[in-house]
């Protein structure tokens, strides 16, 4: 049982660490090269002491989970010839009961600050498993 916790608890720490290695990676860049490499903002502005702010946004697609269902089969079990018990193929079928329902989409809002065409403050906020697929290619 014990080992099982320290596996998880590795576990929580490494999905934490990913998002966080891919915010460091940008440490020091160039307001050119997260453009060249995100696109243009979805939005920007720019703050009374000259500093320019940028927020890049991905998403994830939704995430359907269909409702309960009930299943129908057909299939068999006769007799041959010279006495000998024979089985059939069966065929099946599952119908949905009611709607699915869909999750929405995951998504990291990544809010840069520039200053003089430098990165110098960084807010990350979204699920590791997208965060942490932006990080800066060397």
């Amino acid at each position: 049982m014990r080992k099982i916790h320290a596996v998880l608890m590795l576990a929580l720490l490494t999905a934490c660490a990913t998002t966080e290695k891919a915010r460091e990676s940008w440490v020091g860049a160039s307001y050119d090269e997260v453009m060249r490499a995100w696109g243009p903002p979805v939005r920007s502005g720019k703050l009374a002491d000259g500093s320019e702010v940028a927020t890049w946004v991905a998403e994830g697609g939704p995430t359907y989970r269909s409702g309960p269902t009930v299943g129908f089969g057909i299939g068999g079990i006769g007799m041959g010839g010279g006495g000998r018990t024979t089985t059939g193929v069966g065929v099946g079928a599952s119908v949905p009961i009611g709607e699915g329902s869909a999750t929405p989409p995951a998504r990291c809002e990544r809010t840069l600050t520039f200053r003089d065409g430098r990165l110098v403050e960084q807010s990350w906020i979204g699920p590791d498993e997208i965060c942490s697929t932006f990080t800066r290619a060397k």
